[in-house]
Order: C-alpha cells, then structure tokens, then sequence
C-alpha cells in the first residue's frame, strides 16, 4: 500500500533510494513542484495524492490549498500522477479525475513540458531551492461505469506433461459494480493497440510529453477486432454479479492440462468462425452447456486467424457504442491505418463510449513504454511481468465501500493472501473470492487509474 509522505520523508527516501557519490555523499536532489489544474487553470483542492513515480522509487504526498504538492528528487526520468474521485453536486454524480505528466530532472533542474531550472546549478538546492513556476499536472475528468473489467486471465499456464507453456485458455470477467441489474446487451470487448513499446513501428501515435496523439483527436484505437453479443441477446447482470466470457477454448483445458482452468461453464464465448477467425487450436467447438446463442460476434479487420490479445502488454477496454456495431465497423471512415499492414488497422472508437479499460505493462519501464488510454479513461498501469503460471489481473477490493454494505460484516474474509508477491497485493486485506463465497457483495476499486485498481493474483478466480 502506498503512504503519504512528509516532505521531510520524500527527502530521506530520495537520498536512500539512490547510491552515494564517491567518499560516502549523498547525490543532490533538486526541488520539483507540481501544479493540478482543470481547463488550463489551477484546481485549487486540498489534499488531495499526487505520486511522483521512476522505475525505482515512488513518492506521494497531498496538495496544498493551491493544489500544488513539492518533492524534492535525485536526477532521473519520473511520472507525476494522481487519482480521486469527487462529487458532483449540480449532477448527484460521482466524477473521477485522472492526470499524468512526465518529467525529467537534470543537473539543470526539471523540464517537461517547459524548462524549470535551478537558478544556479552551482548552488545547492537546499540552501536556495528557487524554481520557476510549478509543472502543471493536467486533469482529465470522467464518470465511472457500474460496468468494469474485474478480471482477465491471459498469461497462460505451465504444461507440465510436455514441458512448454500453454495459452489458448484466456477469458476475461464483466462485473456489475453496482447494488442494480445492468443491462450489458450493446456492450463491445476490444483491445487498445497491442504494443506499448515506444518506437515500435506500430505506434505512429506518439505526440510527446506520454501522450498519443488520439488522446485530442477523442478516439481509442481498437486492434484487430471488436466484439459484441448476438442481436437479440438479452445480457442481464444482476447487482454485484458476472459473466464469464471465454476468449479462446470455451472447454474444460484442466482436464488435459491440470494447471489450466474449465472454461465449459463460460457464460459467452468468443466464437465467430465465419468471420475469420478460425486457428483449430483457439477455437474449438464450445462445449455443449454452452447455448449457439451466446456465441459473440466480431468484425476481423486485423491480420491473423485468432484475436491478438498478448500474454503481456495486453490493454482491454469495453465500451458501449452509440450506433448499431455491426454499421460502425463496416464505414471506412472509422478506421485509421499508419503501419505497412493490418497489424496497425485501427477501429476508432470514441472515447465517450469506453466504460472501462486495464493498462498492462510488461515492466515498470515508463522511458520505453507508454500508456495507451487517455486520462479521460485510464491513467496509470498495471505491471504483468509474469506469465505461464496461471496468473491474472485482478481487481482491488474498494474496502471502505464494500464494508458500508449492510448485511456484509459478519461475512467478509480478511486476511488475504492471493496476490502474486506482498508488494503487489490488494490494500483492502479483503479477500474478494472467499467472501463471495461466504455470501458478501463485493465492490471493487473503480477510479480509472489500472495502478490503484489493479493486482497480480496467484491464481484464476474460476479455478
């Protein structure tokens, strides 16, 4: 769980974090203010988190009155972000505000998006510290869905019978976050562009500063393929409840393959041969208990015989389109392809449609990878660097949230022990899987941000 820190703190954890200079002295660290601001002007708010984050060490503290939040760092390459949700008193809605900006400090100071030097870079910051005004940190707002990403499962597992890993048993898990039955029938699975390495020659997207260029023009860009329910088909979930939806092998892989899991009980099925996605060993015919029905259907606009969803790197987000689906992808004018082939065909899907999304990296590494969402929909990242083990990306438990519900205390199970590693756990200390089970209703982290929201776990929630 991450802590708010004193500046007093931010100082000492800088100076630890980093090696010393020769005969023992600690590096100099250079002060670094940050700005929130909304429209382009400051968001004066109180207290509220601001990280400031590089591939090894993290920062937080709260802003002042002004909203502006002070570090003082070592040289490096770092990420300021932020994450709360505010009521909206005029809309009796809830508003999540997300914002990310990169900066780089130097022995010159910090830059990004404006130089902010030092006055003097031969005079210790600690006895003058003057910098010019404070990086702005815009924010981008948006409203939560009751309609979330709680779980997907693509890393695959170990084959231990013939020695090698085993991926054609994925599937990812739609929650109703909300105490009402939602109606997800129009809802569409889509992945953002698969690669999120800088300088990848599929991304031809990359404005500067970590942002993409589709992030202004309103779009997300889906790779490959869209999916989405029969028409006709009545998708109904009731409150704090799921869908299973078995992306590949919609059988039961644990009876051949003991580390997998039993997709024959999935609740739809992404299963659309006649669309050309037809590779044998991803889509076998479901299994029986599974109706025609929940078939899903897609639109292939992409390269490939199977839907290209990677074992890391994977960026899934569903949306909910406001014109018929099957029209939308059929009008060339939604499309956007600046790559040499069909890898880099691109539906472009409005960002006021998306309703949720996960942002997974491969390693922590912000100076070659980048965030494939907006802030409008998803700011931060969730680290996946395992794979072939059974793990997935798991949702946090909103505690707070998840205990005011009545009915709930005596049947919640603490004490959870599920994750991956203990660095990276769920900080509720709720287990979501066993309280279920005990008969608790479970709400889970929804503030658009996949690096608060999100968890490696052990082992597949349907296991």
């Amino acid at each position: 769980m991450k802590k708010f820190l004193t500046i007093l703190s931010v100082v000492a954890l800088a100076i630890a974090a980093v090696s010393c200079e020769k005969g023992g002295k600690a590096p100099k660290t250079y002060p670094v203010k940050v700005q929130l601001t909304l429209f382009g002007s400051p968001f004066a708010e109180e207290g509220i988190p601001v990280s400031l984050s590089s591939g090894s060490a993290s920062y937080s503290v709260e802003t002042d009155a002004e909203g502006i939040v002070s570090f003082d760092v070592p040289v490096g390459i770092y990420t300021a972000t932020t994450s709360f949700k505010k009521d909206d008193e005029d809309e009796n809605i809830k508003r999540v505000y997300n914002g990310s900006v990169s900066i780089t400090v130097t022995d010159q100071g910090a830059e990004m998006p404006k130089t902010i030097s030092v006055d003097d870079p031969e005079i210790d910051p600690e006895d003058d510290g003057d910098i010019s005004k404070p990086i702005p940190l815009p924010l981008e707002a948006s409203q939560t869905s009751n309609l979330i990403i709680k779980e997907l499962y693509n890393g695959g597992c170990w084959n231990e019978r013939e020695n090698k890993q085993y991926i054609t048993d994925k599937y990812i898990i739609i929650y109703n976050n909300s105490a009402k039955e939602m109606d997800a029938s129009k809802m569409c699975i889509a992945m953002a562009q698969i690669s999120n390495t800088v300088g990848n020659a599929a991304n031809d997207y990359n404005a500067g500063d970590g942002n993409q260029s589709y992030f202004a023009e309103g779009w997300t860009p889906a790779s490959y393929a869209v999916w989405w329910f029969q028409e006709g088909t009545s998708v109904k979930i009731a409150p704090y409840s799921q869908i299973v939806v078995s992306i590949c092998g919609a059988v039961d892989h644990s009876v051949t393959i003991p580390n997998s899991v039993d997709l024959s009980g999935a609740d739809y099925v992404m299963y659309d041969k006649e669309a050309g996605f037809n590779a044998a060993a991803w889509y076998p015919a479901p299994s029986s208990t599974i109706p025609s029905s929940h078939y899903m259907k897609t639109s292939v606009f992409g390269m490939g015989t199977s839907w290209a969803i990677p074992m890391q790197n994977a960026a899934p987000f569903i949306f909910e389109p406001k014109s018929k689906i099957q029209d939308f992808v059929l009008d060339e004018g939604n499309f956007v392809n600046k790559a040499s082939n069909k890898s880099g065909n691109f539906c472009k899907i409005p960002t006021d449609w998306v309703l949720d999304a996960v942002d997974i990296w491969k390693d922590d590494n912000n100076t070659t990878s980048f965030h494939r969402f907006s802030p409008a929909i998803n700011t931060g990242h969730v680290v996946f660097a395992v794979n072939k083990n059974g793990s997935t990306i798991y949702r946090n438990v909103d505690k707070e949230a998840t205990e005011a519900i009545e009915g709930n205390a005596s049947k919640l199970v603490y004490n959870y022990a599920g994750a991956f590693s203990e660095e990276d756990t769920d900080p509720s200390g709720i287990d979501a899987e066993a309280s279920i089970a005990n008969g608790a209703k479970i709400v889970y982290m929804d503030t658009n941000n996949s690096a608060n929201d999100f968890h490696v776990r052990k082992v597949a929630s349907i296991k």
